[in-house]
């Protein structure tokens, strides 16, 4: 380890590559493909900063979300678009009550329930009461977007059901197609979790309506 005349500390590759706990050769690789900053010596060698490597091991150590709700999502949005251009929506009376102000904002909000539902999929259950009160917000833009559009609230509440049945829908869809007990019972926690979440939005998306 070097220490430059910034106070900076720079490790050798060796030394770079026990902190991340990987082989030489990989940590060289990422330098190569410049996933990890570096400099090289006068005579060559390759150094690495020591607060470059940490942060590594921090993304490194930080969770990823389970490939499978990333692929719920996109399923679910999938969805939503072929509801979109193929005319499905059109046939539905009480979407004839969104304008194109209301639709857009829907729209936007629609992603951030996409969002929720990822990170409530891939939450431990430690995260989710601030998830419910991010549910509760939620449903709250929408009942406001819901007044000032002066949309019917039955017909807010029968967008939010249909979208809502969408997302239903793609989990358990998609614990369908993943065979193993523990794969079910983790699917099952994973709809019992996503449902108390989206069960805050109804309730404070009606009483922002009608406030």
């Amino acid at each position: 380890m070097v220490t430059s005349h910034t106070g900076e500390e720079w490790l050798s590759l060796r030394e770079a590559a026990e902190l991340l706990g990987m082989h030489p050769a990989t940590v060289r690789l990422w330098a190569d493909r410049n996933e990890i900053p570096s400099r090289r010596t006068s005579g060559g060698h390759r150094r690495f900063r020591r607060a470059d490597i940490e942060e590594r091991v921090r993304q490194e150590a930080s969770p990823k979300p389970d490939p499978a709700s990333i692929l719920l999502v996109q399923s679910v949005l999938g969805r939503v678009r072929i509801a979109f251009t193929d005319g499905t929506l059109d046939t539905f009376p009480w979407y004839q009550h969104f304008d194109t102000t209301a639709r857009d904002a829907y729209r936007q909000l629609g992603r951030r329930l996409l969002d929720l539902m990822l990170r409530a999929l891939n939450d431990d259950t430690h995260h989710i009461d601030d998830l419910k009160k991010e549910a509760i917000e939620l449903g709250r833009e929408y009942g406001s977007i819901t007044w000032a559009s002066h949309v019917p609230v039955a017909d807010a509440v029968r967008a939010f059901l249909y979208f809502r049945t969408l997302i239903d829908e793609g989990i358990l869809q998609l614990a369908e197609v993943r065979s193993g007990r523990d794969h079910d019972l983790l699917w099952i926690a994973s709809f019992q979790q996503v449902q108390a979440i989206t069960n805050e939005i109804l309730p404070a998306l009606i009483e922002a309506a009608q406030s």
